[in-house]
């Protein structure tokens, strides 16, 4: 034997020793023909080295990843997840020296974002869809939510996108416990708990309403969709008051909102509390100019406060976008009374006939 060959078996024996001292050959298999990608092979080798070493934390992890996750058999898979961090939560790949936690989670993060991506694709077809086609669309990203769900038992995002698949389906029992789901997983999400308030607002469940739609506004003040909602929640229930002062909460952070003063506005119409109304419609215009409905808001109010003459600027301010709309025209038969001109109310009210007044 050459000096070459003495050296070529040394190594190989060296390489079995090393082998034998790492792994089972069961193992040693596997990995090979894991490496291969001839998987059905490689899991009957990976099961004979767990039964031959059950200990041994990475027969589980290629378990879980190239037999369970490439069947898409999920649960299985962080079954398999599980038994390697209960073994060895310190354990390192002999293959890649990283770390298996780190592994893992990785491995979880890839197949979760692609199940996450395809949930997201069919809401997001869904609700630029109708008919059955919308059906369709949010039962396939149920679907692929739920999936998601499996792999990541704790993304919260997940929960909160299957909320919003349920809530387009209308499927009511299904809104609820999915709710309650992703409000355990992250109890202060102000979307969740605005959405909350409005699954119970819509089922005229106001109490709770309320309590969830306040709590998203401790976390998120300036929220007007929250403030809206509370608002009307306080509106159903016959508290004005309550209203008015969820309206002037979120003005507070949001002092640009058109849409929050001009609600305020219509409230404070309500409890004829007319300068506050005119107050608040002057608001919307400063912000909206061109805000027709808030010109006669500010007519109106001045019409409860009895200022006639500065009701009359504002009527015929909004006549002049609308020169057609009956009830403005009838708003300027009661100012021209009001301002001692009946001749000229007769005009008004002839006109306001004229289109079917």
């Amino acid at each position: 034997m050459n000096i070459l060959n003495i050296y070529k078996t040394m190594l190989l024996l060296l390489i079995t020793i090393m082998f034998s001292s790492c792994a089972t050959e069961e193992l040693a298999s596997a990995r090979l023909y894991v490496k291969e990608q001839r998987f059905d092979e490689a899991e009957q080798f990976i099961l004979a080295a767990i039964e031959v070493s059950p200990e041994d934390p990475e027969a589980y992890f290629l378990l879980g990843k190239h037999v369970y996750a490439r069947n898409e058999q999920y649960k299985e898979m962080n079954q398999m997840f599980n038994k390697v961090l209960e073994l060895n939560p310190k354990f390192k790949l002999p293959s890649s020296g990283k770390a298996i936690q780190t592994e893992i989670e990785d491995e979880r993060t890839k197949h979760w974002i692609r199940l996450f991506n395809i949930g997201s694709d069919n809401y997001n077809a869904a609700i630029q869809s109708s008919g059955e086609d919308r059906t369709s669309n949010f039962n396939n990203a149920v679907e692929a939510f739920n999936i998601a769900k499996t792999i990541k038992p704790d993304e919260v995002l997940t929960y909160k996108n299957l909320v919003f698949c349920h809530i387009g389906l209308n499927n009511k029992d299904m809104i609820q416990t999915t709710l309650n789901e992703a409000m355990e997983k992250n109890p202060d999400d102000p979307d969740l708990l605005f959405e909350a308030g409005k699954i119970f607002l819509d089922n005229k469940e106001f109490d709770i309403a309320i309590e969830y739609l306040e709590q998203g506004l401790k976390i998120e003040p300036s929220s007007a969709t929250g403030a809206s909602r509370l608002a009307d929640a306080f509106y159903q229930t016959g508290d004005i008051d309550g209203a008015i002062f969820a309206y002037t909460k979120a003005i507070r952070s949001a002092p640009k909102a058109t849409d929050l003063h001009f609600n305020l506005g219509v409230l404070y119409g309500q409890i004829q509390d007319y300068e506050m109304m005119e107050l608040q419609f002057q608001k919307v215009i400063s912000l909206d100019p061109d805000d027709a409905m808030g010109v006669i808001g500010i007519a109106e109010a001045y019409e409860g406060m009895e200022r006639w003459s500065d009701a009359e600027i504002y009527y015929l301010q909004a006549l002049e976008n609308d020169p057609e709309n009956v009830y403005l025209l009838k708003a300027m038969v009661r100012v021209t009374m009001r301002l001692g001109r009946p001749e000229e109310a007769k005009e008004w009210l002839d006109k306001s006939k004229e289109f079917g007044g």
